[in-house]
């Protein structure tokens, strides 16, 4: 029996379309866009308020293979005025065993919404412009924290994100002239390095055996791995360094609590997150949310270092450690420039929903 009488009940007199940029075509946007321009406007909008930052909505599972998988919604906006304005949710997935089968680690979908009717507009791949948008995080900590002009760099965990991070820091770093690298898989670690020094004659790449070596003589450490407990030691930090702990799960609490200066994205998105080592340690009073005397506590956010409200200097001592958890927020900024270059440059296709 034919259901003919829905299509009189379903029928809606106004057409609707969905603009869809696969990898390629986002790709493609972004190298006409300054990201690192744009991320760093939505940090400082998100320090002066001017953002919406709903909680994660989080979801993890072990798949067949017993490796851990996980979902997360992360839903935003930029509040900026006129067409700047940007709303959307990304949507990231991913699995630890996924390299082993020769897929990313992580990939997802990044949704534009139109702020007026709340309709999607958009839907783009994000597994690059993820990457692109951590990396531009990671470019902006350096500059603000004072490390710009750092000569030596370690890198531990040889992937996706490493060959992101290294091309925006390479382009950003100028003095940069030694980088070791170390992975878990060593020929991984090889071949990135192989890649690299035929792009950058005058940088020096080096492979290390074990993450200590690495750091040994390095004065900022990149961490971009996907270990779940610490094993960073305190011993293997050389003073006056600065550690990026972009994958959250490396740093030993030792390493956490001892540290310098503890720089984060945003404080509050780390509080109510105990499942990573930081929002642990805030959770159990061990290091505050705010400046306190009596305990290790966080020092600044990357937008009060970028709007001047908190000055950041390099220790000669101690170690200085940069923690962002992700904000969605950023990757809707992105998501929000993309569409624009898009729109005005007719890359993608527009699907018809109605």
């Amino acid at each position: 029996m034919e259901n003919r009488w829905l299509a009189d009940v379903l029928a809606r007199p106004t057409p609707e379309s969905v603009r869809f940029l696969g990898r390629t075509e986002v790709v493609d946007c972004l190298a006409r866009i300054d990201v690192v321009a744009a991320v760093k406007d939505a940090l400082v909008s998100h320090h002066h308020g001017r953002t919406i930052l709903p909680s994660e909505a989080y979801l993890s599972w072990t798949n067949q293979h017993g490796a851990y998988s996980r979902s997360i919604g992360m839903p935003g906006a930029v509040l900026d005025q006129g067409d700047e304005a940007a709303y959307g949710m990304k949507i990231i997935n991913a699995s630890v065993s996924n390299p082993e089968f020769g897929l990313e680690r992580a990939g997802g979908l990044g949704l534009c919404f139109d702020p007026r009717t709340a309709r999607v507009t958009a839907v783009m791949e994000v597994g690059v412009l993820s990457a692109v948008r951590t990396a531009a995080v990671t470019a902006i900590a350096v500059e603000a924290t004072g490390y710009g002009s750092v000569r030596s760099l370690a890198v531990v965990g040889c992937g996706t994100q490493a060959r992101v991070h290294l091309a925006l820091l390479l382009a950003r770093c100028p003095e940069l002239r030694r980088i070791t690298l170390c992975d878990v898989r060593r020929p991984v670690a090889e071949s990135l390095a192989g890649e690299l020094v035929s792009r950058h004659p005058g940088v020096s790449f080096s492979v290390a055996a074990t993450p200590a070596e690495a750091m040994a003589d390095a004065e900022m450490t990149l961490f971009l791995t996907t270990v779940s407990e610490g094993y960073v030691r305190p011993d293997w930090v050389r003073p006056g360094s600065l550690l990026l702990n972009v994958s959250l799960g490396d740093l030993t609490d030792e390493v956490l609590t001892g540290a310098s200066a503890l720089v984060v994205d945003d404080v509050q998105l780390i509080v109510e997150n105990p499942r990573r080592p930081l929002g642990r340690l805030i959770n159990e009073g061990r290091i505050a949310a705010k400046a306190r005397a009596d305990r290790p506590s966080i020092t600044a956010t990357i937008g009060e270092l970028l709007a001047g409200d908190m000055l950041s200097e390099r220790p000669d001592t101690g170690y200085v450690v940069v923690n962002p958890f992700g904000l969605g927020i950023l990757d809707v900024a992105l998501f929000g420039a993309v569409l624009r270059r898009a729109s005005s440059a007719g890359i993608g296709q527009v699907l018809e929903l109605v």
